[in-house]
This record gives structure tokens, C-alpha cells and sequence, in this order.
């Protein structure tokens, strides 16, 4: 389906949400590289301060992976007013975008994704192709993801997290979450077979 004609309003507002998250996100890993590059003594006190800031939020981190928000973690996320946050963002706060890094990456990825689905879906820039759809080896495909799934599941985990040396517990966070992946690719899947069909 190719869609010609004017810009409209949806893909104006997206550029006008896309294009500030990408200019900050670029705008950190420069203030990043520059962070890293002026930090030439390994040694010093100032270094070993901020190892250990690093080192206390790894271990943040680690619990969270494994058992959710601690309570100075929720204290923080609720201290912290979305105006105050926005306005820093805005003007383009040095600590704030060093802060959130990652999100603006994982903000800037999505954005990216966006524009390549609608460069695949509405443009005549990539070529188009016949979608073929085999409805046993579908099957074939799933039945076999639920067994090794369950093969996994069943398994007694007797191994310890990279992040806090604890041992994993059955239906841990990390097995849920690549539970949650393999379900959303399954999804996708079948939406984009039935849209074939219909």
C-alpha cells in the first residue's frame, strides 16, 4: 500500500517526538565518550569514588532484575516530578542525559524501527514480495517451541545469577522475561498470517 500526497499531521508530531529523543541521545554518548576520555588517571580518589557509585548501581540494578523495586528505588522514581524531569530534558542537562542514556538509546531504536516499518509498509523504496503462508509448519514450529519451552521450564535451576552470585530461583525474572519475547514473536506471527489470509 503506497500512500502519496501531502505529510500528515501523525507523521509530523512523530518527527517533531522522534527527532529531540535522537539529538539527546547523541548529545549523551558524546558527553559519554567525553567522560570517559577525561578520566586519565585510573587511580585517583575521584575515580574510585565514582567505581563505586557504579558498583551500587549495579547492584541496584541486580535486584531489580531479581526481585522487583527495592523501597529506595520506588522512593526515588516517586521523588522525582515529571515537570522537573521534562524541563531538564529540554535543556539538554548534561547529568540528566548522562543519567538516562540507555533510555534514550532504547527510545532512539524504537524510533528508528518506526521509520524503517513505515519505510517498508507505505513507500515503494523496497521492493515487494508474495507472502507465503504454510499453515502446518506453522504448527509444526509452534508445537515444537511450546516442548522445548516446557523442556526448559521443567529443568531444575541450579545455577547463580551473573549479577548478584544468588541462585536462580524456578520461574525467575530472566526466564519470564525471555517467556514474554518468545509469546510476542508468536503473536506477531499469527497477526501478520491472519492479515495475509483475510
Amino acid at each position: 500500500m503506497v500512500v502519496s500526497g501531502a505529510i500528515t499531521p501523525g507523521q509530523v508530531s512523530f518527527l517533531l517526538g522522534v527527532t529531540p529523543v535522537f539529538i539527546a541521545w547523541i548529545y549523551s554518548e558524546f558527553l559519554e565518550y567525553k567522560k570517559s576520555a577525561s578520566l586519565a588517571k585510573a587511580h585517583s580518589d575521584t575515580n574510585l569514588v565514582e567505581l563505586e557509585n557504579e558498583m551500587i548501581k549495579e547492584d541496584d540494578r541486580a535486584v531489580l532484575l531479581e526481585g522487583g523495586l527495592t523501597r529506595s528505588a520506588s522512593t526515588k522514581f516517586h521523588a522525582s516530578a515529571i515537570k522537573t524531569n521534562l524541563i531538564r530534558f529540554l535543556t539538554m542537562e548534561d547529568s540528566f542525559l548522562l543519567e538516562h542514556r540507555a533510555t534514550l538509546r532504547a527510545m532512539s531504536e524504537f524510533g528508528a524501527i518506526l521509520v524503517y516499518f513505515y519505510i517498508c509498509d507505505r513507500t515503494n523504496l523496497l521492493g515487494e514480495s508474495t507472502k507465503k503462508y504454510n499453515r502446518d509448519l506453522f504448527l509444526f514450529l509452534y508445537a515444537l517451541l511450546i516442548i522445548v519451552s516446557a523442556m526448559t521450564s521443567l529443568r531444575k535451576h541450579i545455577d547463580k545469577s551473573a549479577f548478584s552470585g544468588k541462585t536462580m530461583q524456578y520461574l525467575s525474572r530472566h526466564q519470564t522475561e525471555e517467556w514474554k519475547g518468545w509469546m510476542q514473536a508468536s503473536v506477531y506471527y499469527l497477526i501478520c498470517n491472519q492479515r495475509i489470509t483475510t
